[in-house]
């Protein structure tokens, strides 16, 4: 069933019904379908002439037609009007809908930038203090590397001010050596994307800074380099410790190898006086040989046994000089007396090696004035060595020695006409072992410890001590030393006694002499030094019978001590004596040669003190001194 609006129009004559509605077409007389296609309005007039009498009054059907015609206007209109408002209304729900989505979506985006944004600030702040803060030099290079950022650790490297720093000048802070890494730099960040290496940079003060740098590419979101990131570490200290230590390392090697051709050398200089000492001392037994010949072995023996004392005193000043062990003791000496006996030595020295050498000597000294405080013993060890060494190293010719005041010196030269020194080995001639010609080819004995103990020793007694030379032609080795005058100061105490030799045989027949050593052969060699004296001797083999002999013996006026024996050594020996006799004169043997060890000797009780081997002139020397007292 259709639906629609129906009108009734009245009039007197008749009764005119019309239904009007959107499907007005369907209702319409066959004979009206033809207008559909034509638009409302224009059909209008036609469907209501349809429904008309044609016998109506002519205003009648107009009026009501166009009546009907602008209702039905009103009413369509209406309708659309209706229509499209509740349209309006619906897509207008719609929109604030998608407003509020929108305002809901841009306030979420406004959180999430914010909080982007404070991320990105607190990531910056982050890498900022820590770029800032870090030891390190962090620097970030263009492609073209001109440098467009740096921390303060780069500039605090090379020693500039940010501020006047000219990134153009990068190339010219580069050690001229090591621009070479530049392309190499380039070609490994363009291939690997990093490289590493070690260059010099130049500070603002001049010097060069040593830093060890690791590059790697920045690239783009196009993955596109736009440029390099370096870090770079100041490695001078440690290259100067590395330096240190390889330099170190080749000194310690070369010393080692020194020491090894000391050890041989060692040998060989040991074993040649001892060959002498042992054969000709073999040779004395046979019973053909005249006194004559007898006189010359024991001569050849003697001189052979002076060079191992000679030897072994060097290695003991050696050891001295590695554990610090040398003391200067100051005490009145002559000069003269000293030069005098060197000479002596020396001359006899070339006249036994049949050398053409003449030795002057040239005192320039105030009369009287060799009296100086000074510690002989070593004084006269470091002349022996210069004069030793150059005996030793010239052939023929001359050696003067020459020795005189200036200023507050005195100051020694010892000038030869020798084989002379080159000039590349002069500033190594006082170390350890040095000879020019080393190895088992040196040409000349020694031990090569002679200089360097001449310039220990010089150097504890204030002084200095110089070489000047020229090879083929000769040397020079002069030395200075604080002058002391004797008559201007108080003598000082020995701490070793170093006795004049006496030629008149004592006789001390009256006396009794105790000797005390563990080795029987030593005394064997003291009773009989001893015995063309007269005196009567007690031995004992240690320091508890050595004690047991003095209780008993009341009447024993001195005693010979060896320090080292079993049981009981020779300082618990003499604390015990001490206990016993407190007047009886001690002199102690021994083979220990440090001050300290000399200290502990005396400070024990002993009254005097011999180094071994003891010679028959030093040690009734020094028994007289005491019998004399007695």
């Amino acid at each position: 069933m259709k639906r629609g609006f129906w009108w009734i129009i009245a009039s007197a004559s008749r009764r005119l019904s019309v239904f009007v509605s959107m499907l007005y077409f369907s209702l319409m007389p066959a004979h009206a379908s033809s207008v559909q296609s034509h638009d409302t309005f224009q059909a209008v007039p036609s469907i209501a002439s349809s429904f008309l009498s044609v016998n109506a009054p002519d205003f009648i059907p107009t009026l009501a037609v166009s009546l009907i015609v602008i209702f039905i206007l009103i009413i369509y209109f209406l309708s659309k009007l209706r229509k499209a408002n509740r349209e309006l209304k619906e897509r207008n729900k719609q929109i604030e809908e998608i407003n509020l989505d929108l305002q809901k979506a841009n306030r979420d985006l406004s959180k999430q930038k914010e909080a982007i944004t404070r991320e990105y600030s607190y990531s910056e702040i982050f890498y900022r203090i820590l770029i800032q803060s870090a030891d390190d030099g962090i620097s970030f290079y263009d492609r073209d590397w001109n440098l467009k950022f740096a921390n303060d650790a780069f500039y605090r490297v090379i020693g500039m001010d940010k501020a006047a720093y000219d990134s153009s000048n990068m190339a010219d802070l580069v050690h001229p050596e090591d621009r070479i890494y530049e392309k190499l730099r380039r070609d490994a960040l363009q291939s690997k994307g990093f490289f590493e290496t070690e260059l010099r940079l130049k500070h603002v003060d001049g010097h060069y800074v040593n830093l060890s740098t690791r590059s790697v590419t920045v690239k783009n979101e196009k993955n596109e380099i736009i440029g390099a990131l370096t870090i770079s570490r100041d490695i001078t200290a440690l290259k100067k410790v590395h330096e240190d230590l390889v330099k170190a390392k080749v000194e310690a090697e070369a010393g080692n190898r020194l020491k090894a051709s000391f050890l041989a050398n060692i040998s060989h200089e040991i074993r040649t006086p001892l060959n002498s000492v042992v054969g000709f001392a073999n040779l004395l037994l046979a019973n053909d040989i005249t006194n004559e010949v007898k006189e010359e072995y024991i001569e050849h023996i003697n001189h052979n046994s002076e060079k191992l004392l000679q030897i072994i005193g060097d290695i003991i000043d050696l050891s001295r000089l590695e554990s610090s062990q040398i003391e200067i003791t100051y005490e009145e000496a002559s000069v003269n007396s000293i030069v005098n006996e060197i000479v002596d030595e020396a001359r006899k020295i070339i006249k036994r090696n049949e050398k053409s050498i003449v030795v002057n000597v040239m005192n320039m000294l105030e009369e009287n004035g060799d009296l100086i405080f000074t510690d002989r013993i070593w004084l006269k060890r470091v002349l022996n060595h210069l004069m030793d060494n150059a005996v030793k190293f010239t052939l023929e010719g001359s050696i003067r020695l020459t020795y005189a005041r200036e200023n507050e010196n005195l100051v020694f030269r010892v000038k030869d006409t020798g084989i002379g020194i080159n000039k590349e080995n002069l500033d190594h001639i006082f170390e350890e072992f040095r000879q020019e010609t080393g190895g088992h080819h040196r040409p000349f004995e020694g031990l090569g410890v002679g200089l360097t103990l001449a310039k220990e020793v010089v150097e504890r007694m204030g002084g200095k001590i110089f070489v000047q030379s020229e090879k083929g032609v000769g040397s020079e080795f002069s030395f200075s030393i604080p002058y002391r005058p004797a008559g201007g100061s108080t003598k000082l105490k020995a701490r070793m006694t170093s006795p004049e030799t006496h030629g008149v045989q004592p006789n001390w027949s009256k006396k009794t002499c105790l000797l005390v050593d563990d080795n029987k052969d030593v005394l064997l060699y003291l009773h009989r030094v001893l015995s063309d004296t007269g005196i009567n001797t007690l031995t004992a083999r240690s320091g508890i019978e050595a004690l047991g002999l003095v209780k008993d013996n009341p009447g024993i006026d001195l005693i010979l001590l060896d320090m080292q024996m079993p049981e009981m050594n020779g300082i618990e020996a003499t604390r015990e004596i001490r206990k016993v006799r407190k007047d009886i004169p001690i002199i102690a043997q021994t083979a220990f040669i440090f001050e300290d060890d000399k200290d502990i000797i005396l400070e024990a009780g002993c009254d005097a003190c011999l180094i071994k081997p003891i010679r028959k002139d030093h040690l009734l020397t020094v028994m007289s001194s005491f019998f004399k007292s007695i």
